[in-house]
């Protein structure tokens, strides 16, 4: 059976159906485009970042937050910003900024959360519709006139609606675990980064 026959087989519902498959791909790539280009597996400027720190090297300092496109250069940036004002104010705008990118990180995912459990209760209400006006066809031609053939046709062709469902939402709720899982491992990495810059921060206000 074609894509085309399939659709027009499983009556109204595939259209809001087939809609939701497109909308969670399309939210699918564009969040696995945003963490690729996070770059979230790579911390080595970190490392650089904290050197720069410890040695007071403010031109290192400054090159180690403005090449990496991670996330945690921006909150770490908006930190430092406000060096100046202690450790409070340090803590507070990195948290704010901290924030603003875990919205970020997360933005479209309830779509995907949404679509997840739409598809099927689409599919099954467009079950149920579909057995309703099968049976009431065969209730208007009578016992006499039932055909066996035409009634199990119209039972699979009924249940396509639920197939078509849940092919939909498993998929994406799969994908919406893990982007989720994603966003989880940036919130940590953010909260570590800004908590060791902080640590760097008060041992040097001790030793000074």
């Amino acid at each position: 059976m074609s894509f085309g026959a399939f659709l027009s087989q499983g009556g109204w519902a595939m259209g809001p159906i087939y809609l939701c498959s497109v909308v969670a791909f399309g939210v699918f790539i564009k969040k696995i485009l945003e963490f690729r280009g996070a770059r979230m597996g790579d911390l080595g400027w970190f490392d650089a970042f904290i050197e720069a720190l410890r040695t007071k090297d403010v031109d290192r300092l400054g090159r180690s937050l403005d090449g990496p496109s991670h996330p945690g250069t921006r909150v770490l940036m908006a930190g430092l910003r406000v060096r100046r004002l202690g450790p409070e104010h340090v803590a507070a705008e990195a948290r704010r900024v901290g924030t603003l990118e875990l919205e970020r990180a997360e933005a479209y995912l309830p779509i995907l959360s949404f679509i997840a459990q739409a598809a099927p209760l689409l599919g099954l209400l467009g079950t149920v519709l579909g057995m309703v006006d099968l049976f009431q066809g065969l209730q208007s031609a009578g016992l006499d006139a039932i055909d066996l053939a035409q009634l199990s046709s119209g039972i699979w062709k009924a249940l396509l609606t639920t197939a078509a469902g849940l092919t939909v939402a498993l998929p994406t709720l799969a994908a919406y675990s893990y982007l989720a899982r994603r966003a989880e491992t940036l919130r940590v990495q953010l909260s570590n980064l800004t908590q060791t810059t902080l640590t760097e921060l008060a041992l040097q206000a001790e030793r000074d």
